[in-house]
């Protein structure tokens, strides 16, 4: 297209045409000039549109023609990988660039699979087909390294082959539990970052739950305070909040918690028979759901012992009060007859009317104490 010249010239007589011959060469000279420098421009904006699409890159050092290279790649196989992106599932997504990565290599070049599992077999090179097979069978792991372990375990195969190019690839989305702290490497394999990013999801978890009352007993009604995290940067609405004890449902409620906030519900139940107890509480929450479920357990004890330690005159108060309830099974020792050997029995230990305790018996019931037991001390009137 550029050689053709679609332009009309037009007639113009003239009486002398010397002059018209000089005009005709110096506008061909510059015509000529113009045309060149317009097609220069052409073959070069040509050249330009083939190398985009072309898409060529200069080759690294350590992938020289002839020469085997060793090529690590670390799979992340961990539960966060589940969320999903636009092209599926972050370990999905990682599958295919992992099979990407290893079909910009040599036939002759060797490969290893790491995933967050860190097994044996993963400890051996594989060629490309072996490496494609081994990809997919990669599954979710509730494993988590840090990426100075994943480097580390890497390394230590590298360096068992001497005399080959050495790259290392790590495909994950670099949580801050994996990649927060500084990481020492061998300066001389190159170690290649592939974060995967996914689509901003709602997500909210269950943080902690605790029971308000430390004593459980048979048929009372109980109060749990569940804390609720959303870690989205939006509010989530009517999330459904169920309780479950030993597989039944106890307890139902739904809740509104604003987006990258803390939320605190109390559910309320009853009925329960003496014995352990396991409880779960579950939430519903798309698309992240490994994190929906918390597990809980606590004793609810037939009778709680109690022991009342005196200094040798029973108190007709503590006696009255402990009688009320036939929940409490109480045993009364003076305070010179206590057996040390079994404090840990009591989960609850009164001492009353004592003037002065006895260094064995202060140093047993500190010891009593830092192991979790309960002590409530009524001094004497003139102690």
């Amino acid at each position: 297209v550029h050689l053709f010249n679609f332009r009309r010239y037009q007639k113009v007589q003239f009486s002398n045409v010397q002059f018209l011959k000089e005009l005709q060469e110096q506008q061909a000279s510059r015509r000529n000039l113009k045309e060149r420098l317009i097609l220069l421009a052409r073959l070069l904006a040509l050249t330009f549109l083939v190398l985009a699409f072309a898409k060529p890159y200069i080759p690294q050092n350590n992938i020289a023609a002839g020469r085997q290279n060793v090529v690590s790649i670390f799979v992340d196989n961990s539960y966060s990988m589940q969320i999903l992106s636009r092209e599926g599932s972050l370990l999905d997504q990682a599958r295919q660039k992992a099979k990407e990565l290893a079909s910009a290599y040599n036939l002759n070049d060797r490969f290893q699979l790491l995933t967050q599992d860190f097994e044996g077999k993963h400890q051996r090179l594989l060629s490309r087909d072996e490496f494609n097979d081994a990809i997919d069978g990669i599954k979710v792991s509730a494993q988590s390294r840090t990426l100075q372990q994943v480097i580390s375990r890497q390394q230590s195969l590298l360096d068992s082959q001497p005399g080959a190019g050495k790259v290392i690839y790590i495909i994950s989305d670099l949580q801050k539990n994996m990649a927060g702290k500084p990481v020492a490497a061998d300066s001389s394999i190159r170690v290649n970052l592939v974060q995967l990013k996914a689509n901003p999801l709602p997500n909210v978890a269950i943080d902690s739950a605790w029971l308000l009352s430390a004593v459980h007993k048979p048929g009372d009604s109980e109060k749990l305070v569940v804390k609720l995290h959303n870690y989205a940067g939006e509010e989530a609405t009517n999330i459904p909040l169920k309780l479950f004890i030993n597989g039944t449902q106890k307890a139902l409620g739904s809740f509104t918690i604003g987006a990258r906030s803390i939320f605190t519900d109390t559910l309320s139940f009853s009925g329960l028979p003496a014995g352990w107890q396991r409880g779960e509480i579950q939430l519903q929450d798309n698309p992240v759901v490994f994190d929906n479920q918390f597990y809980f357990a606590f004793q609810v004890k037939q009778q709680m012992p109690v022991l009342l330690i005196d200094g040798g005159t029973e108190n007709p108060y503590l006696k009255a009060v402990f009688a009320a309830d036939d929940f409490f099974k109480t045993t009364r020792m003076p305070e010179g007859n206590v057996d040390y050997a079994g404090l840990n029995a009591y989960p609850l230990i009164v001492l009353s009317d004592i003037t002065s305790i006895s260094a064995g018996l202060a140093q047993q019931l500190q010891v009593y104490v830092n192991k979790g037991g309960t002590l409530v001390v009524f001094p004497a009137g003139d102690a």
